[in-house]
């Protein structure tokens, strides 16, 4: 895949009727991986494009969804242009995924204006924060944690708070994993690629 492609996350609100929106992204070549999240959004997508070009006919495409009342399916997108990847999982897929079923899994928005490179370290560092990406937009950081019980994540964000960088952060917890690094159970419960289009390029 190019160098130069444009690699999104991208944060959907929509009305709770996901039917026509999921059909849309899992089988959309640009989306790698969807997340179910809960909080201000609804879902998380770990997009890739080409160009902005695509990105926009790809954002209008979603905006253009209705639901059968009429009324635009998306509520609010925030697009957040990945930057860097600092940590990311490797070899991980979306049976790995139904496996930590019972665990606590969340994505964590950091906004940390000045460049703290003691604060990227510690979250690379630390066992339970599996992705660290820098990105542009409302935040400075997403980071993706994975732990055994809520006093764990708790003893991560209070660590996390110790930075005077950090002027802001938000908690979506994890849903459900609708599509990882593009795979998706089919109906007898196989893991299976729905595009043919196999993007190589991920971050989550």
């Amino acid at each position: 895949m190019a160098e130069n492609v444009k690699h999104a996350l991208v944060l959907i609100h929509n009305w709770g009727d996901n039917s026509e929106l999921l059909s849309l992204l899992k089988n959309n070549k640009h989306c790698v991986s969807i997340f179910h999240i809960m909080g201000r959004y609804s879902f998380l997508v770990d997009a890739n494009f080409d160009d902005f070009d695509q990105i926009e006919r790809w954002v209008n495409q979603l905006k253009s969804l209705k639901l059968s009342s009429g009324v635009p399916a998306i509520i609010q997108m925030q697009t957040q242009r990945v930057i860097d990847v600092h940590k990311q999982k490797s070899e991980f897929d979306l049976q790995q995924y139904m496996n930590i079923k019972g665990r606590e899994h969340f994505f964590v928005q950091i906004d940390s204006p000045q460049y703290d490179e003691s604060l990227i370290q510690a979250l690379k560092k630390s066992e339970v924060v599996h992705s660290v990406l820098h990105v542009q937009g409302e935040t400075s950081f997403v980071i993706e944690v994975i732990v055994d019980d809520y006093d764990e994540y708790r003893k991560l964000l209070k660590g996390i708070k110790q930075f005077p960088s950090i002027t802001h952060i938000e908690t979506q917890e994890v849903i459900s994993v609708v599509k990882y690094r593009n795979q998706v159970f089919d109906e007898s419960g196989r893991l299976v690629y729905p595009a043919d289009d196999n993007r190589e390029l991920f971050s989550l």
